[in-house]
This record gives C-alpha cells, structure tokens and sequence, in this order.
C-alpha cells in the first residue's frame, strides 16, 4: 500500500518535466487548451420569427355514404314466397313489383269470393221479385200482412248477404293485390331478407330500401373543431378511388360531443340520381372553416420534438427552452398553434442546444 502512495505521488512532479522533455509537448498544450476555449465559447445561432398565413383550416376525414331514409318492407298477407324480383343495388320506382307471396292461393280465395258474391246478388234479384208481387197482391188484400212481412224479412237478409259477399269479395281483391309486394317508393334495395320458398308472415322484413334520390354523407369530427363550424353550409367528398369531387349540402351537425371519442358527427346531403353513391361506401371527406384563420409556421428544425414540442429562445446569451403546440407539417415546416406569439424570435437550428448553453446571436438571419 505505502510503495503505491509513492508512485502516485512522483507522478505529478515528474509529469511537466516529461512533457518539457518530449518533442513537441507543448504544441499539445497549447491544442488542449485552445480546445478548451473553443468548447467555452458561445455558440453562434441564427434567429427567425414565425410565417403568418392566413388560410382556411381544412381537416381531412373519413366518413360513410348513408341512406336518406330507408324503409323494411314487410308483405300484407302470409304465405310461401314464390318469388323474388329484385336484388340488392336494384334501383326501383314506386309500386314497382319486388315479390310475391302466394299469389295462386289468394287468386282462388279472390274466385270463391266472386263466386258468393253472384250467389247472394241471384238471391237478392229473386227476394226483390218476389217482395214486389207480395206487395200487389197485399194492394188487392189477397195476401195477408205477415205474408207480406215474411216477403220484406226475406228480401232484407238477402240485400244483407249481398253487402256481406262484396266486402268479402273487396277484401280477397285486396289481399290478391297485396299478395303482389311493390316498393312503397323510389329508391334503392339495400338489403334483402327473403329467398323464392320460404315462408313470411304479415310484417316479416323482406327488403330494405334506401328512399330518394339523395343519400347523406356522414363522419366524425373531433371536438376542437366545434368553434370553427359556425356557418358551415356544406362541405366537398369523393368516394373510393374516384377523383370525382361532388358537393354535400350540411344537413345536420350533432349538438353533443360524444365522451369517449371527443368527437361529433356532421352530416351532409348530397344528390344520387344516378345512382351512383351507395349506402355503406367509404366517403374521403374535405371539411373547410367557412372562416379564415391566422396559423404560425416554423422551419421544423427551429422546433425540438424528442419528448415534448419546444422552441429556444435566447435570454441575455443564454438558450430558454419554450413549451408549444404543434399542428399539421408541411414542406418540411410545423404549424405552430399554441405558445408562441407571431413577433417571438426564435433559434432557427435547435440541434446540439439545450437549456442554458451560451450562445452569440449573428446578425444575418435566415428569413423565415
């Protein structure tokens, strides 16, 4: 341990003698100590302020093509499906035929109805006949009253069976009508629940059909944009790969923020007479603020992202670190959209800096 203490405590007096004594030693000196300074020195920095646009925020959504209104279709009568007319996409018109239940059966109830019908109208023609010749014969008292009363029973139950035989004659019109299922209006089949065979009873859902000739557009926006919508009239679309750009008319704007998402629904109108935007399809939606608005840009490189968005700003030659917000990025610049003001210089390079470093501010400044 003593022999150790020895060795350490030589070495620093012969230190500067060996130094003196090697060739060129204090060329070494002088480097290290001129490296030092440098490393002390402060750091020369440029400065730049935010560019101001004025634009109109836009934001990029994905939504869905709805139906206007859609309507279940549903048979009046029960019975077998015979068959079915129309398949999902069809494009129909109202009353068009789009299937039908059981029309062979309902055709002979419609018969045997008729059939009845002309037996009570025979019924009555013979009743009405013969009240009439009881009526003479009671003017020349041949017949007695009750003789005659019987004839006017008999006369009234057949006019009665009569009146009976035509709502059963309209109501078998009806439902051999109603075994024919039509579209209740224009529009789109979006959705078909029946097959040729199957049973369906009265109310049973065959068809589901997407009315008009307009369908919404809808989607989510996120809560932040609620203050920028006021005035919004409409809003611009296209769907799948198409370039088309088409126009939907704002048709409602949710008035609660959902509190899982943050986020609300916008709902457009657009017009489908060609039938061309289907239920169910994706919509690339471009929402635009019907107002303009003033956004700070920075160079990306003025702005540190590792943990948090920061700026520096230099405060009596020394680097302040400044908390921000950052937004879109674009052409190699960062929307600044919160803790900056618009006249606040700020380092154009933050790489290599950090809080506190001295630095020299040089004059020609890149423009922003």
């Amino acid at each position: 341990m003593s022999m150790h203490r020895r060795t350490l405590m030589v070495i620093p007096v012969l230190a500067p003698a060996l130094i003196a004594c090697h060739p060129g030693g204090g060329d070494d000196v002088a480097a290290a100590a001129a490296a030092r300074e440098a490393a002390l020195a402060p750091r020369e920095v440029h400065l730049v302020t935010a560019e101001v646009r004025d634009e109109r925020p836009t934001l990029q959504l994905v939504g869905e093509v709805r139906p206007f209104d859609s309507i279940a279709v549903s048979p009046e009568v029960s019975g077998k499906v015979d068959s079915v007319h129309v398949e999902v996409g069809d494009r129909v018109r109202r009353d068009q035929p789009l299937a039908e239940v059981d029309r062979a059966t309902y055709k002979i109830y419609l018969q045997q109805a008729e059939a009845e019908l002309a037996a009570a109208r025979a019924d009555l023609d013979l009743a009405t006949k013969g009240l009439e010749r009881k009526r003479d014969l009671l003017s020349d008292e041949t017949i007695a009253q009750a003789t005659f009363d019987q004839a006017k029973a008999g006369y009234d139950l057949a006019a009665a069976r009569v009146s009976a035989a035509e709502a059963a004659s309209s109501l078998a019109q009806r439902n051999w009508e109603r075994s024919l299922v039509r579209s209740p209006a224009d529009g789109s089949i979006t959705e078909r629940m029946v097959v040729a065979g199957q049973w369906t009873d009265v109310g049973q859902a065959m068809f589901r059909l997407a009315v008009g000739d307009k369908v919404k557009v809808a989607a989510r926006v996120p809560a932040d944009w609620a203050p920028r919508l006021s005035g919004l009239d409409g809003f611009e679309f296209s769907v799948g790969s198409s370039e088309k750009i088409r126009r939907a008319r704002l048709y409602s704007v949710d008035p609660v923020v959902n509190e899982f998402s943050r986020s609300f629904e916008v709902v457009g109108l657009a017009d489908n007479t060609d039938g061309s935007l289907r239920p169910g399809m994706f919509a690339n939606i471009s929402l635009a603020a019907p107002e303009t608005a003033r956004s700070l840009w920075l160079p990306a490189s003025a702005v540190a992202t590792s943990d948090m968005s920061q700026v520096m700003i230099v405060e009596d030659g020394t680097i302040s670190v400044h908390r921000v917000q950052v937004g879109r990025r674009l052409d190699g610049r960062m929307e600044i959209v919160g803790g900056l003001a618009e006249d606040q210089p700020v380092v154009a390079d933050v790489s290599g800096l950090n809080r506190g470093a001295k630095v020299r501010i040089i004059d020609d400044s890149p423009s922003s």
